[in-house]
This record gives structure tokens, C-alpha cells and sequence, in this order.
């Protein structure tokens, strides 16, 4: 029953966002922005501050992250800095953080 509320509110409140590993995977998944715990997406750096744009990504359990993927969501690439299994016994689902992917990577 846990795992239908799960893939209810994806389908509901998710977006659809592509998996890129060995291969493209298409699916629908939560990404919101996380700022840093003064409340902004910005950190003190050696120059002053700089921008830390970091995402929290809640999707699927039969779609696997690791940290070689790249997520596209909203016309734009990202780094998938970890991932973790979560709620494995009652609501399995992926949570991930996110960071903008560099453009020279690309």
C-alpha cells in the first residue's frame, strides 16, 4: 500500500526528469532546491561568496542513481553527488543530492 501512495505522489507532485548512465532512462521524480543552512545558495568562499546550488532528488526505487549519472530536469544537466535507498521495508524510493553539472564536462 506504501509503495502506491509512493507512486501516487510522483505521479501527482513529481516532474519528469531523464536518468543518463549506460543508458537513458525517462521517469518522474521530486527535485527541490537545498539551500545551505544560512538560508541562501550561497557559501563564504576565498573570493567572498560563492554560489553552492545543491538539489534534493526523491524518486523511484526501480530507477538506481550512483554518483557517474547525470540528471536532466528542466533543460539542464546534473551531477548526482550521492545517492541512498531509502525506506527499503515500507516506501522504497531514491534520494539524491544534485549539483549543476560543470560546462566544461560537457
Amino acid at each position: 500500500m506504501m509503495r502506491q501512495l509512493w507512486d501516487d505522489i510522483l505521479t501527482r507532485f513529481g516532474q519528469e526528469v531523464t536518468l543518463r548512465g549506460e543508458e537513458a532512462v525517462t521517469c518522474r521524480a521530486i527535485i527541490q532546491p537545498c539551500p545551505h543552512r544560512s538560508g541562501g545558495q550561497e557559501v563564504p568562499g576565498p573570493l567572498g561568496l560563492e554560489r553552492q546550488e545543491r538539489f534534493r532528488y526523491m524518486g523511484p526505487a526501480e530507477h538506481p542513481l550512483h554518483p557517474d549519472m547525470v540528471v536532466e530536469w528542466k533543460g539542464r544537466a546534473y551531477r548526482v553527488q550521492s545517492a541512498h535507498l531509502m525506506g527499503e521495508d515500507i516506501c522504497p524510493h531514491w534520494w539524491a543530492m544534485l549539483s549543476p553539472r560543470d560546462e566544461e564536462a560537457l
